[in-house]
């Protein structure tokens, strides 16, 4: 009996260690689980994303050094695909495949269709509409990313784009570099959409964002329907943004290489 008290009260340290760090980072997976659900996606919504990364991995890493202690062999292969892996993410460079990406992009827009209207949301809890365009690009680069093991998609370029917040007159101005401009219309009621490509967005009055999505149809998370809707812009639409001056922008990284 006094042996086995003896044992519990000398509990290793870093085992202690190791534990507490995992049910820190599994209470900070059920907040931002939490989060995502109730609140829009503002800055500190995304530092604590962010914050829950960064002390995922610091958990891993506690735990890949354990595991040298249980089975040195296998630790330097493990350090060195991890450093492979961050060199790869930082340095590679391929193209993506545009039309691939394209396509994705449009299904994930797809995907909010009928989610509320929430100024400054980008979830499906509720979305504006430059959350709409901005948050269904990134879930396509992740998506296509992953599928083509593209760091272009997955690395870098990645994380900068999710981290800022870009409104429709930050697109319309092309902040960061990430829109290029096509043209002006006066309207989009019975523009021929011909001249444009799905993905392609108007940028009406520098405040509204409406992406075509092929077959002459246009998806919005518009304020007066209160909700993502997708509709058709014929010359007699009465809809009041189908019939204010545009500014057509395109993502670069839904621009085909030349």
């Amino acid at each position: 009996m006094m042996k086995k008290l003896e044992s519990n009260n000398n509990t290793n340290p870093a085992m202690t260690f190791r534990r507490l760090c995992m049910w820190v980072f599994i209470g900070l997976l059920a907040i931002c689980a939490v989060t995502v659900r109730v609140a829009i996606m503002t800055s500190g919504v995304r530092l604590l994303l962010v914050v829950t990364l960064v002390f995922g991995l610091f958990t891993g890493l506690v735990h890949i050094v354990r595991m040298s202690d249980l089975h040195p062999k296998a630790f330097f292969p493990v350090i060195f695909f991890i450093v492979l892996f961050i060199v790869w993410a930082v340095l590679a460079d391929k193209q993506p495949n545009v039309k691939l990406l394209r396509s994705t992009y449009i299904k994930r827009l797809h995907k909010f269709e009928g989610v509320r209207y929430v100024w400054g949301g980008e979830t499906t809890s509720g979305i504006d509409c430059s959350g709409l365009a901005r948050s269904a690009l990134w879930q396509a680069m992740l998506i296509e990313g992953g599928r083509e093991f593209n760091p272009e998609l997955l690395g870098t370029r990645f994380w900068k784009f999710w981290w800022r917040d870009m409104s429709a007159d930050a697109m319309y101005r092309g902040d960061y570099g990430y829109t290029t401009t096509l043209g002006n219309a006066r309207k989009i009621a019975g523009y021929d959409t011909s001249k444009l490509k799905p993905g392609d967005m108007a940028i009406a009055s520098g405040v509204h964002v409406m992406i075509y999505i092929g077959d002459g149809k246009w998806i919005e998370a518009n304020p007066d329907d209160k909700k993502v809707v997708v509709n058709k812009a014929p010359a007699n639409s009465k809809r009041g943004w189908f019939n204010v001056p545009v500014t057509f922008v395109r993502w670069k990284m839904l621009q085909e290489p030349q």
